[in-house]
């Protein structure tokens, strides 16, 4: 089994890094259609997300007709931070929602409404453990100075490795910094070390840093997903199923057509073409059975509720949440499983 590592708090590093812009409740929509022009029958429903290189593939769902075809009008909002689209989606406000899969636990600690039904990305080596060329190990960071962003997926991800290696934050200098800071900080040579996600890491591995740990040495440590709510499940199944066949149908058009597809979400991250085909390949992008396969039950990493049972406990241990829970309830792997049985 890989390293216990709890980078988890998910992909909260990569989402704050390219959060769109946007305004809370007044979100921006996608290329919006003229509703006359829309064929009835056609059943409205609502997305929020922050903008996120796999995540463009819903706005490849209305591009390419998909929603359409499945019988859907999608409207996709987005949102500046990744809590504003949340708290839309937990008001009642949005049928669908994309999280960095750590994001969840608070809000379903608290109550929320969270059924999880898409594993969208895992990250292969976007964010990690960077340090000085003389240091080899987190054992060598005793007595250093390591900087990342307090209670961020990275801040979990270091203070596990420290515990793995009979270390705690006691051992070594923490300093509290913005991921992009604590990256500039690294660079500049003001810090031994820095737990850090992309941009930054590639920026601090370009600049003779040496990686310890990455995400492509366990790509299941972090995820996005897409949720929506029990309610929406059991009143409007047959949309729910229509949604998810949507997404996979867009994976599957985005690797039939890479290049067209490419260009297209590139346009609508505004990023050139180079640098959203950087950012997909540092992620992998799951098909439907992958999607079953990670919703399974099983007492390892493999599982995104073992993951987030991981993340929930070590949240409980920092205060950030005060209620036990079992992430593996928000699962409803019954839709990636229609699809993938097709």
């Amino acid at each position: 089994m890989k390293k216990k590592l709890i980078s988890i708090l998910c992909s909260v590093a990569m989402v704050l890094s390219l959060a769109a812009c946007g305004n809370g409740g007044n979100s921006k929509s996608a290329d919006s259609k003229d509703e006359a022009s829309k064929k009835d029958g056609l059943t409205k429903v609502s997305i929020g997300m922050v903008t996120w290189p796999d995540f463009m593939l819903f706005y490849l769902a209305d591009e390419k007709g998909i929603f359409e075809k499945n019988g859907l009008d999608v409207d996709i909002q987005e949102f500046a931070s990744t809590t504003d689209n949340s708290s839309a989606f937990i008001a009642g406000n949005l049928d669908f929602c994309t999280y960095a899969s750590g994001e969840t636990i608070s809000p379903y600690a608290e109550g929320g409404d969270i059924k999880v039904i898409i594993l969208a990305d895992k990250s292969n080596g976007c964010e990690g453990l960077v340090a000085t060329p003389d240091i080899k190990s987190v054992k060598d960071l005793k007595g250093k100075t390591v900087a990342t962003q307090y209670y961020s997926v990275d801040h979990m991800f270091l203070l596990t490795l420290l515990e793995e290696n009979g270390m705690s934050v006691d051992d070594i200098n923490l300093v509290d910094m913005t991921i992009e800071n604590a990256g500039n900080a690294f660079v500049a040579g003001q810090c031994d070390a820095a737990c850090i996600w992309d941009p930054y890491f590639s920026k601090a591995k370009d600049a003779g840093g040496t990686v310890l740990y990455s995400t492509a040495d366990n790509p299941d440590l972090i995820s996005d997903i897409v949720a929506t709510s029990s309610k929406m499940i059991e009143e409007k199944p047959e949309v729910v199923q229509a949604m998810v066949k949507s997404y996979y149908e867009a994976v599957a058009y985005w690797k039939e057509h890479p290049e067209e597809s490419n260009k297209f979400m590139a346009d609508k991250m505004d990023v050139t073409v180079d640098e959203f085909e950087s950012q997909m390949g540092g992620l992998i992008v799951p098909d439907a059975a992958q999607t079953v396969e990670a919703f399974t039950e099983a007492e390892d990493y493999s599982y995104w509720g073992y993951t987030q049972n991981t993340v929930e406990k070590f949240m409980n241990e920092l205060g950030v949440i005060n209620a036990d829970v079992d992430c593996g309830k928000m699962i409803d792997a019954s839709f990636a499983q229609k699809i993938a049985n097709e």
